[in-house]
């Protein structure tokens, strides 16, 4: 403790000396002065007043490495604040730098969507078109399967017609080739039997001037057809032989 007082002394005294105040002992006084005649307070209230100035000081030094601690802690904030203001300046820069290039970047951009905007114009005429297309396409087979389908039902009615008409026809040919035949026939008998008749008279004629004369008169036969000998009658020899058994 007493260590702690004169420590403080000393520094008091130091304090004084600074201010122009000189402590001066006198070692013969001291010596040869009564110790019972010394005055303990004496300076008391002086220390006490700058032990209280010391512990403001103390305090007021302990307050202000506090603030200044504060202080610090602040000013990093703020140092950090800055430097992260300064990179975004620079970045904010370096990116203002780059508009020039963003800006030709986009109009390139505009541009090719200005194509492409065509082209999907052209692409979606394209598109119409080929729609179109299909649907005549479609339309076309519809037709020509319609179409198919008429020219095979024309010609399964054909073909049923064609039966029709051919056993019609058929009928009417041998109708008519019956008809032709009958008439042939009839004619063919019509006309033996005129040639019959001419024979038989002139045999008649030829009998009886054999009867009257004894011979028969050849008459000139052209010789386009045939002679008479050469002529064979298709008649019954019966009346004949009767006649010239009579």
């Amino acid at each position: 403790m007493f260590n702690t007082l004169r420590n403080k002394f000393q520094t008091v005294q130091e304090g004084i000396s600074a201010r122009g105040l000189t402590v001066v002992e006198n070692p013969k006084e001291k010596k040869t002065g009564n110790i019972r005649n010394v005055n303990y307070n004496a300076g008391a209230d002086i220390l006490h007043r700058f032990q209280l100035q010391w512990n403001e000081l103390h305090e007021l030094a302990e307050e202000n490495a506090g603030k200044a601690q504060e202080a610090d802690k602040l000013i990093g904030t703020i140092y950090e604040k800055l430097e992260q203001e300064w990179k975004n300046i620079t970045c904010l820069n370096s990116t203002l730098a780059y508009i020039p290039k963003i800006n030709n970047a986009i109009q390139d951009l505009m541009d090719q969507i200005g194509t492409l905007q065509e082209m999907f114009e052209e692409v979606e005429g394209a598109i119409y078109r080929l729609e179109d297309l299909n649907e005549m396409l479609d339309l076309q087979n519809r037709q020509l399967d319609h179409r198919f389908q008429l020219a095979l039902y024309k010609e399964k009615k054909l073909a049923e017609l064609n039966v029709i008409k051919g056993t019609v026809l058929y009928k009417k040919l041998a109708d008519e080739h019956t008809e032709r035949v009958s008439k042939y026939e009839f004619k063919q008998q019509k006309m033996m039997k005129e040639r019959r008749e001419t024979f038989d008279e002139v045999f008649k004629e030829e009998l009886r001037e054999y009867k009257a004369t004894g011979s028969i008169l050849k008459l000139p036969v052209s010789q386009q057809g045939p002679s008479l000998d050469e002529i064979v009658l298709d008649v019954d020899s019966t009346m004949f032989n009767e006649f010239l058994k009579n």
